[in-house]
């Protein structure tokens, strides 16, 4: 196959003038010149997609700056709950001292650890037959039996199995967003697991 010729390439690119823009991985390789009324565009070009990248990679810094405070946070309260299992309390006791721990986050109105009954069986079910904990919003019937109407989005982790459940922790949050389905909560894993063998003691 013969090479192309500039003039070739010229003629292609006055057809199709929007190629280059269609290519941008091409076009970011280009060692543009400002020596001509042609390349400066193409160089404004450049210069547009360069300040989304940035735009872009100051996002994702932003975002994961966010996320690594809110780990932190996360973790130095749940450290707290941790240190408070131990501790020679009650059912009731405890339940009081992880909320008055856990509310101390500005974004969690709502902290209850309270005793399974048959009350929550459809919540359990609904909620959490499947993977023993849900984040997210609820409706107004699950709502009210654990949280007060300001609430919009929650967390909810069932201490012991779908079979045979002993408790509920549920977090509650005035931020319909902060909650949802696909947030990290490896910590509050982690500290339910100690939870569930710390209630089945003080059962």
């Amino acid at each position: 196959m013969s090479e192309l010729t500039k003039q070739q390439v010229i003629d292609y690119l006055q057809q199709h003038p929007d190629f280059l823009i269609n290519q941008p991985a091409l076009l970011a390789q280009l060692e543009l010149q400002q020596q001509v009324q042609g390349a400066t565009s193409l160089v404004h070009i450049q210069q547009r997609q360069l300040r989304e990248h940035n735009t872009q990679l100051k996002y994702q810094i932003e975002t994961m700056t966010k996320y690594a405070t809110q780990n932190e946070l996360v973790y130095r309260l749940f450290s707290q709950c941790h240190r408070q299992l131990w501790s020679n309390y009650d059912f009731n006791t405890l339940a009081s001292n992880l909320r008055n721990i856990i509310c101390m986050s500005p974004t969690i109105n709502e902290c209850k650890l309270v005793r399974y009954d048959s009350a929550f069986e459809g919540l359990v079910k609904h909620r959490l037959s499947d993977s023993n904990h849900y984040l997210g919003r609820v409706n107004q019937q699950e709502r009210d039996l654990l949280f007060n109407e300001d609430t919009q989005s929650t967390a909810l982790y069932l201490i012991g199995e779908p079979t045979n459940p002993y408790a509920i922790l549920a977090f509650g949050s005035h931020d319909e967003n902060h909650f949802e389905p696909s947030q990290d909560n490896l910590f509050v894993l982690d500290f339910v697991r100690s939870l569930q063998i710390r209630l089945l003691e003080l059962a």
